[in-house]
């Protein structure tokens, strides 16, 4: 009786450590720089270089009406200066509200699109988890074997130039 037991006690045991070390081995994951993969996506990057022509030309409103404030003051209109510094405060909160919806646009659609793209990346490596690592203690150390920032930024780029 006694022997029963133990040959199906190792047995059992036998058969879920092989189980385990099987479905184990084909677990693989991997680390990229979230950081990195967002300030090297071609599509953020357009889009800020759209955004910044926006931002230049308002900023050129702004230093114009700064200059025309400043004539205000030799000459000593007050009228033209309290026009003027209203309208320069004015620009200024416009440029800051411009610049900041900006930012948060592109952050939006740059991650929708990655997100979209590193699932498709994750599946075509075979990788069952990615790591976003971002400079804020979240993954505390990685061997380079198991970070493929590189081959993301690649593949991201990749996809959005080929439009998919």
């Amino acid at each position: 009786m006694w022997r029963i037991l133990i040959v199906s006690l190792i047995t059992s045991v036998s058969i879920t450590l092989s189980y385990s070390l099987y479905y184990s081995r084909d677990k693989k994951i991997a680390v990229v720089d979230a950081v990195k993969l967002f300030n090297e996506y071609n599509m953020k990057i357009e889009m800020e270089g759209k955004e910044k022509k926006i931002l230049v030309l308002i900023s050129k409103q702004m230093d114009s009406i700064n200059n025309q404030l400043k004539i205000a003051k030799t000459i000593n209109s007050e009228t033209a200066i309290q026009q003027l510094s209203y309208s320069a405060s004015e620009m200024k909160n416009d440029i800051e509200r411009e610049y900041e919806n900006s930012n948060k646009l592109i952050n939006e659609q740059v991650w929708k699109r990655l997100n979209t793209s590193i699932e498709q990346f994750g599946k075509q490596k075979g990788v069952h988890l990615i790591i976003g690592a971002n400079g804020m203690g979240t993954v505390l150390y990685n061997d380079s074997y198991y970070d493929l920032t590189s081959e993301a930024v690649k593949f991201v780029n990749r996809e959005y130039e080929e439009g998919n």
